[in-house]
């Protein structure tokens, strides 16, 4: 069955459209995988012929003089790093470094010792959710910079690889504290530009080349004939419609055809199932306009976002229609349910029915409304307070969640995965708060045990009770 199904996915042609095929697996939204999983993991990603992997990191990695920033994090260490970097480099995947180095950085800039590199010490109003956050941007400064450059001389050399991604979206508060005047002067993209290029200069000194998130310079495409030459931009965009090839155009035209990435989501996190038809057009669209227009790589993205609460095996479709998109194969749903089996479910008792599941699952959201994206429904309603659900239900009928129910409860999870069974669970709680059933303290006390034996198979303690603590929310 697999060989069959291998050459399914890779076709006749013995090339594929982009010369990195990669993964960014997100280890920084509390959970942290442990190591027998990513072994395994990282097995799988070579059937799959991935040839690139990155764990992202804003916090994650066990820097010797940082303790107070992932002490409770459960990191990953030195010794584990080289020891991933053999692992990867035997199966033909370069292990990338990852390393968020301007904003993101909240983990580290909420702490009193790192508060001054920030550029609102204080914190900030988030644009999307409206609320006070913790300071998350670095003020660009010599400060940040020799900051970030001790980073990188403690993580790089613990890769073969000679890349390292810089990171560089969302800078939130950038020209709304101390670049303000700067901001003023020379404009936003000019002050953001001239710190990544000295964040470039730093990857450089220690041999690398730099790829980094492209969407703040696509906001001023202008930009992008000043970047240096050896660097790789980042093309990201989560959902189906998202215009990729309006994005893909103006790197190439820019200098870069041949020298940058597409990056679509996974489409699996603020999800308790997965969005599958979200997942599976977004990835088609990032390969077509990628291929069209020279990209040299497909990193496909699995966040953690809000608790990573999802648990690891509604990533597993999104990688099989990754590795089609990178063939330029099609596949159907059927040998999508099949692939799934016969990639991750090889061995053992539980080896059959697991990718037909996921497939289900995947599907549920496509059932109903989409709330704020990147989202779906029923994460959406679990974590909603009762005013936001009530917005929530006006947006579907109760007909429409009993049939969702009624799917759910049809998926017969005895004899499947536990990821899986639990991850019916946690959609069957969020259908129920919506059908207005109260979850018994009980039940929610066996949800958590379940969620945390769940957890703890696959990932590390660090990060565990934070996730648990969302999930405790009151019905």
């Amino acid at each position: 069955m697999q060989n069959t199904l291998v050459r399914k996915l890779f076709g006749s042609s013995p090339n594929p459209r982009f010369k990195q095929r990669g993964l960014l697996l997100d280890i920084s939204r509390n959970r942290v995988p442990n190591m027998k999983w990513l072994y395994r993991f990282i097995d799988a990603l070579e059937v799959l012929r991935f040839n690139e992997l990155q764990l992202y990191s804003e916090h994650t990695f066990a820097y010797q003089e940082h303790s107070t920033v992932w002490s409770d994090a459960s990191p990953m260490t030195a010794a584990e790093i080289r020891s991933l970097d053999a692992y990867c480099g035997a199966r033909g995947i370069e292990l990338v470094a990852n390393q968020n180095s301007f904003g993101h950085l909240e983990r580290w800039l909420k702490h009193d010792r790192y508060r001054a590199l920030a550029e609102c010490p204080e914190g900030f109003t988030h644009p999307i959710s409206g609320k006070h956050k913790d300071p998350s941007t670095l003020y660009p400064s010599k400060e940040s910079l020799d900051f970030i450059h001790s980073l990188y001389c403690e993580l790089l050399p613990n890769f073969r690889s000679k890349q390292i991604h810089v990171g560089g979206d969302e800078p939130w508060e950038l020209g709304k504290g101390r670049s303000q005047e700067a901001v003023k002067i020379d404009g936003k993209h000019a002050v953001y530009l001239d710190y990544m290029q000295s964040v470039f200069d730093l990857a450089e000194q220690q041999e690398c080349s730099a790829q980094f998130w492209a969407d703040i310079v696509l906001e001023k495409t202008s930009l992008i004939k000043q970047l240096p030459k050896q660097v790789t931009p980042v093309i990201w965009g989560y959902e189906s419609d998202f215009p990729f090839d309006l994005h893909c155009h103006a790197i190439a035209d820019g200098g870069f055809r041949g020298q940058f990435y597409v990056a679509p989501g996974a489409g699996n996190w603020n999800s308790f199932s997965g969005r599958l038809s979200v997942a599976e057009a977004n990835i088609k669209n990032a390969a077509q306009s990628g291929h069209t227009h020279g990209a040299s790589g497909l990193l496909l993205t699995a966040w953690g976002d809000n608790g990573h609460h999802q648990p690891y095996a509604t990533l597993y479709p999104s990688l099989i229609l990754t590795t089609a998109a990178c063939w330029g194969t099609a596949i159907s749903t059927l040998e999508l349910a099949d692939a799934i089996d016969a990639v991750f479910y090889k061995d053992g008792e539980r080896a059959t029915g697991n990718g037909a599941a996921l497939c289900e699952l995947g599907a549920i959201d496509a059932m109903l409304p989409q709330p704020a994206l990147p989202n779906s429904f029923l994460h959406s309603a679990y974590f909603a307070n009762d005013s936001e659900l009530a917005l929530l239900l006006k947006r579907t009928t109760t007909q429409r969640l009993e049939q969702v129910y009624t799917v759910l409860k049809e998926i017969q999870v005895e004899a499947l995965d536990p990821e899986i069974q639990l991850s019916v669970e946690l959609s069957l709680a969020a259908i129920e708060r919506c059908l207005g059933k109260q979850m018994p303290t009980k039940d929610l006390h066996l949800l958590l045990d379940r969620f945390t034996s769940i957890w703890l198979q696959s990932s590390r303690t660090g990060g565990l009770n934070e996730s648990l603590q969302a999930l405790k929310r009151q019905n």
